[in-house]
């Protein structure tokens, strides 16, 4: 199984590589432009710039959200909540036997979604980075770095990669390594990190500060201003950097617990017991999951509210929501919203699926209808309603 796809995954890097790559982080561009956001009556986002979350296959855009599955790749309408295929090949069935280059069915390592198109990674040609719109698919990047662990464990796909992007840069993020790329020419803009030994899961960074988790479920940051690596905790499995310091998600005891720690410190401190796996943090508030539901909390873990989903579908039936781990958190910090993605086709019951829009500053929830989805086992997937 090619395990690149939508997670990066490897182990020790050779010691030849790590003693000197690990300190030689070098910032040769460095502009104050910062992403364009437009807050008109249609909000703008021009690109997805949220931190990169390896096991998460969504990205957004100003009107819509795209869904990388291996063998289904959706848009979902924003404001209709009508979902179309991500292939525009006219006349294109969606086949996977008998449609000859539909996007659908490639092996996307991950996207992020831009206001004009998206830019991808593609398991058949690892190392370079395609920016697709509705005109053309073309390669802006090519990546050479990789480390004798990445050829020992796929000698054919070396040099792939994910990313995500931080104001002008793009982050390049191979599986126990990164560096920098700027958004608008495309050259490099550091020397490779080599910042773990065991394959990177997630990844974000604030200022100066770079953090990930790995596959050990190690937290570690990287001081980029003064080259200097550290651990700072274990079991950790999400993560999310903002100006207040680092919120993260990690086992606590036979549950999962919120922390959060200061940007530049180290010490800890629990702001909620018992949570999910998914998260996002606002200035002004927390958004996580539970074991019955979603809520929203003030930054510090307190006056915690449960957020009430409500949506009737057109034949009369109320959304249900079976499962608060099938929830998705999408958004990033240029946006004005947080999307509540409850999008899932489970064989042999209803499914009800929805998108609610949160706004950051009031919020305010809205809904729309994704359908009713039914597939009886052994049989054809049916939408029942929308």
């Amino acid at each position: 199984m090619k395990r690149f796809i939508f997670i990066i995954i490897t182990v020790l890097l050779f010691s030849s590589c790590s003693s000197d790559s690990a300190n030689s982080y070098v910032d040769v561009e460095k502009t104050n432009e910062r992403i364009n956001v437009e807050k008109n009556n249609e909000e703008n986002i021009n690109i997805d710039d949220k931190a990169k979350i390896f096991l998460s296959n969504c990205s957004i855009a100003s009107n819509h959200i795209i869904l990388c599955e291996q063998d289904n790749k959706k848009r979902i309408d924003l404001n209709t909540g009508e979902i179309s295929s991500l292939c525009d090949i006219p006349g294109c069935a969606h086949d996977i036997n008998n449609s000859k280059g539909c996007i659908e069915f490639q092996p996307l390592n991950n996207l992020i979604c831009s206001s004009q198109g998206i830019y991808y990674t593609n398991y058949s040609e690892p190392g370079k980075l395609h920016y697709k719109t509705d005109n053309e698919d073309k390669v802006v990047y090519e990546n050479s770095f990789f480390t004798e662990k990445e050829k020992e464990i796929d000698p054919d796909a070396k040099t792939a990669f994910s990313m995500f992007v931080r104001d002008d840069k793009m982050y390049i993020v191979g599986q126990v390594y990164f560096y920098t790329v700027d958004l608008k020419t495309f050259k490099q803009t550091c020397e490779p990190v080599v910042i773990t030994d065991s394959p990177i899961w997630n990844a974000d960074v604030y200022d100066e500060y770079f953090y990930i988790t790995n596959e050990n479920l190690e937290l570690i940051r990287y001081d980029m201003k003064n080259r200097k690596k550290e651990k700072m905790s274990d079991k950790v499995w999400r993560i999310q950097a903002n100006s207040k310091g680092l919120y993260y998600i990690k086992s606590d005891g036979e549950q999962q617990s919120l922390f959060f720690t200061k940007n530049g410190e180290k010490s800890e401190t629990k702001l909620i017991p018992d949570v999910g796996l998914n998260m996002y943090v606002t200035e002004s508030n927390i958004y996580y999951t539970s074991k019955d539901g979603i809520y929203k909390s003030d930054p510090e873990g307190k006056n915690a509210v449960k957020i009430e989903l409500s949506l009737t579908y057109d034949n009369g039936e109320k959304y249900n929501l079976q499962d608060s781990r099938d929830i998705q958190l999408i958004t990033c910090p240029s946006s004005a919203h947080i999307y509540l993605l409850d999008y899932k086709k489970t064989t042999g019951e209803k499914c009800y699926n929805a998108l609610f829009s949160i706004d950051k500053k009031t919020n305010d929830c809205k809904a729309i209808s994704l359908g009713i989805w039914y597939q009886p086992i052994g049989g054809n997937e049916e939408i029942l309603s929308y």
